[in-house]
């Protein structure tokens, strides 16, 4: 059974009629397409030219070429079927043409957008090379930048520790009778992540807040770094100013998201807190 479906038949009315459908057989009288296929021949002939049709009918009929319905044609016929002849065959050639415009088109826009490529490729090298030099210079530029600013702090760190030691020498030692612990209180002050238990030590009310150019009587160098601020940590819970500024300076941010409301005083020991710690916060 299946060698009976694929066997190809050449000949019988099914074939005939197959090859008449791809000829166009069943929608053309064999008039119109002798016309379509002498169509150059036929339009040379009777452009611009009174058309005998009359002598064309009796050709036409020696020649067996009828109408749809089989007959000979008559003049009025030949002059419609040539008429509908023209229009298909011009309806055809537009196609055609649109077709060719439209392969050339996307011809061009390939060539184009391979030329852009090109061109991109060629720009995207030296805008790149370009990039890295501009990223070089900037980059040496601001290394250049850090290290001036980390030296004139260093200088100016050494200068103000310079002074806070010679009016340490100087100043008389001030003796104040300490409280009794009972009487210590500890400040109201946010849990902040990061905060060391130092901050959250009660102080003794008596004594007056710590100056800058004060000496920490633990390590024997002066507190450089401004005076204790109201409201936060003293610095006599803490042994080094590190820690101080550090503590200080997350709960400076906690409480200031910038620096715009911070008070003179809190601007300069959040400067200096976030230039002694790295990655302060």
């Amino acid at each position: 059974m299946a060698t009976a479906l694929t066997r190809t038949e050449t000949g019988g009315s099914m074939f005939a009629a197959l090859q008449g459908s791809e000829r166009g057989a069943w929608a053309h009288s064999p008039l119109f397409r002798w016309m379509a296929e002498n169509f150059e021949a036929m339009s040379r002939a009777v452009m611009g030219k009174k058309v005998r049709w009359q002598k064309l009918c009796e050709a036409a009929a020696a020649d067996g070429l009828t109408n749809r319905n089989g007959q000979l044609p008559k003049p009025e016929t030949l002059r419609t079927t040539w008429y509908r002849v023209r229009k298909t065959m011009r309806a055809m050639q537009e196609v055609q043409e649109k077709a060719e415009a439209e392969a050339a088109a996307k011809k061009a826009s390939r060539l184009s957008e391979a030329k852009a490529s090109r061109d991109k490729e060629a720009d995207t090298g030296g805008d790149l090379r370009l990039r890295m030099e501009q990223a070089d210079r900037a980059e040496r530029y601001a290394t250049g930048m850090r290290e001036e600013v980390r030296d004139a702090h260093v200088r100016a760190a050494a200068q103000r520790q310079e002074r806070a030691n010679q009016q340490a020498a100087t100043a008389p030692e001030r003796e104040i009778e300490p409280s009794d612990p009972s009487e210590f209180i500890t400040q109201d002050l946010p849990v902040v992540k990061g905060v060391s238990n130092r901050a959250y030590l009660p102080v003794d009310p008596k004594l007056p807040p710590v100056r800058e150019g004060e000496i920490n009587r633990i390590t024997g160098n002066a507190w450089i770094y401004g005076d204790d601020l109201p409201g936060y940590p003293s610095k006599r819970n803490y042994e080094y100013e590190k820690e101080w500024l550090r503590d200080v300076g997350l709960l400076l941010r906690h409480r200031h998201p910038t620096n715009l409301t911070m008070t003179r005083e809190e601007k300069f020991v959040m400067r200096s807190a976030k230039s002694c710690i790295p990655n302060l916060y």
